[in-house]
């Protein structure tokens, strides 16, 4: 009798009399047809639906299997375009802030010489801009490192320079409010300015004074 015509319950009592290397072939062969395989997977995920901690064990063994949980991650990754399983993948993450930590990072590090990816974590801080800088001053230290990255990247590509001058001009008067807090910190602008101002010609320090007269 074909494996595939066996009912499973049936199967699962032979499987359970084999050893390891004898499960191995008539796994092998029951699997091996399309309609049985799918019976048997349903099978599985229902008896593992009903105890979770099952899932625990299976995670667990397939660690020890990188080709099975490579294609796991990788189909996972591939369907995360999909609304309601990236929002279901973001539950579990937030739900481990150590895990999100370590994943954000792996994430940052591998992007960078992958111009898509890079682009594409960009569009998300586009349409998520008030999240992101959330995100950004919850540490103080995370706020004055992205500043310091942020003003040394701008500068080593121009169009990404033209856009930062032109975020600064959008935001004048915030940032004038916030500047002008501290005496000190207005006090080294000004002198910054000057020195680029002479540095580079009288233009940029006739249209400071300008400004400043006004």
């Amino acid at each position: 009798m074909p494996y595939r015509r066996i009912p499973p319950i049936l199967l699962l009592l032979a499987l359970f009399a084999c050893t390891p290397a004898q499960q191995k072939p008539v796994i092998a062969t029951a699997v091996d047809d399309a309609d049985a395989r799918r019976t048997s997977f349903e099978a599985t995920l229902r008896i593992l639906d009903e105890h979770p901690e099952y899932v625990d064990e299976l995670f667990a063994q397939s660690r020890q299997h990188p080709k099975t949980l490579d294609r796991l991650l990788h189909d996972t990754a591939q369907h995360l375009h999909e609304e309601e399983l990236a929002k279901r993948t973001a539950v579990q993450l937030c739900g481990a802030p150590a895990g999100l930590k370590t994943t954000l990072i792996a994430s940052l590090d591998l992007m960078q010489d992958q111009p898509a990816a890079l682009n594409a974590a960009a569009e998300a801080i586009e349409e998520r801009p008030k999240e992101t800088a959330n995100m950004v001053t919850q540490r103080e230290l995370a706020i004055r490192r992205t500043v310091h990255a942020l003003v040394v990247a701008v500068q080593q590509k121009p169009k990404a320079e033209s856009a930062f001058r032109e975020a600064l001009s959008e935001n004048s008067d915030a940032i004038a409010a916030i500047i002008t807090k501290d005496p000190e910190l207005s006090g080294k602008l000004f002198k910054s300015i000057a020195k680029a101002g002479v540095k580079r010609g009288t233009s940029e320090l006739e249209a400071f004074v300008k400004a400043y007269a006004e």
